[in-house]
């Protein structure tokens, strides 16, 4: 489903031809020939003749970055992927400014098990810019999803997934993806045995309908789905994510389900604490994000929860001490900012509830 290996990142011959352009005019007799017999072997499609051919050149020239990205290109599209993320590294040391190369390394890192340098690429890839072009936002997306729920980033891979929804393309090992990020899984859809997949899918397929901007639909996906695996861990969780990005108060009942099903599930209960919070009902985020604490005593959104619940019913002492505590860790914190200038104002603390008022208007311009 996802783009043809062969056809992506043409944006990226220009750019590595006028690198080639750049460089200095002076070259060793032979680079020429080489640099002409390796292009039009690579135009032919022999891509032995060309790798080999662009080996050779480098080792005459190797500050040629044209060479370089195709080189890399050329074992890419030859599933030698570790030789590929070199020729990208010398590459992208003569072109920092490249998201699309950035990208083909963070694609040849996931093919070689290096995860974590592979998020990073791809990452960054994506923030420069690189899934700008439509002929490589598939493939881009569809890894960094997968890596983004293995990290533990469980909201920014649906995130990713929804731009597959939103164009109605529909696969089975999305259909997954979506499942096992909806479902909080770290685990890459490659390494889900046969026997785990159809609930994974089917909690997948309920998360795709509602992400393409079908809220009705996917509301009776999810309730058929609670009829058939009614003591599921993390599908109500799942539902109540999507929900709260719209309506925290519809979001609220899914959080409740969740925690009678798993009470030990702590994210659970500082997403419902935090809901409770963010509609006023304070004295009922309370316990929600002390249980939420005590099963993950560094968790930020159960100590903001907390924090501003405790702020408005009488420990203001407490909830500083708790907001503090998350911009230690955070200090551009938006939500502990306006936590902390509202707890100012209501105690009488004119100049502090100022000051946090003016580094939340500066944060979010």
């Amino acid at each position: 489903m996802l783009a043809n290996r062969l056809s992506i990142f043409l944006v990226v011959l220009a750019l590595a031809a006028s690198a080639g352009r750049a460089i200095a005019q002076s070259t060793p007799p032979q680079f020429d020939d080489l640099a002409a017999r390796a292009a039009a072997a690579r135009d032919s499609g022999n891509l032995p003749q060309a790798i080999d051919l662009y080996n050779q050149a480098e080792q005459l020239k190797p500050d040629w970055a044209e060479g370089w990205f195709y080189l890399g290109l050329l074992q890419y599209n030859s599933n030698s992927f570790q030789p590929a993320i070199e020729a990208f590294n010398h590459f992208l040391q003569l072109q920092p400014n490249a998201p699309p190369a950035m990208a083909l390394r963070g694609l040849c890192e996931f093919e070689t098990a290096a995860y974590d340098d592979a998020l990073r690429d791809l990452d960054t890839a994506v923030n420069k810019g690189a899934a700008n072009e439509p002929r490589n936002e598939q493939i881009i997306r569809y890894h960094l999803a997968q890596l983004l729920a293995r990290d533990g980033r469980f909201q920014d891979a649906l995130t990713q997934y929804q731009f597959f929804a939103v164009k109605q393309m529909d696969d089975p090992d999305l259909l997954l993806g979506i499942g096992l990020a909806g479902m909080r899984s770290t685990a890459l859809p490659k390494d889900i045995p046969a026997n785990a997949r159809p609930i994974l899918e089917e909690a997948g397929r309920a998360g795709y309908v509602f992400l393409s901007g079908d809220s009705q639909g996917g509301d009776t996906a999810f309730r058929q789905l609670f009829d058939r695996y009614p003591k599921m861990p993390n599908l109500h969780f799942f539902f109540g994510i999507l929900l709260f990005t719209h309506a925290p108060d519809l979001a609220i009942p899914q959080f409740q389900d969740e925690v009678a099903i798993s009470p030990s599930n702590a994210a659970a209960h500082a997403i419902l604490g935090y809901s409770l919070m963010m509609i006023g009902r304070f004295e009922e985020a309370k316990p929600e994000a002390e249980l939420a604490l005590a099963g993950a005593p560094g968790m930020e959104m159960a100590k903001i929860a907390l924090g501003h619940a405790l702020a408005e019913t009488g420990d203001p002492a407490r909830a500083a001490e708790l907001l503090n505590q998350v911009l230690q860790g955070d200090p551009n914190n938006l939500e502990a900012h306006l936590g902390l200038a509202a707890l100012y104002s209501r105690t009488g603390n004119r100049e502090e509830a100022s000051r946090e008022r003016k580094l939340c208007l500066n944060m979010a311009r």
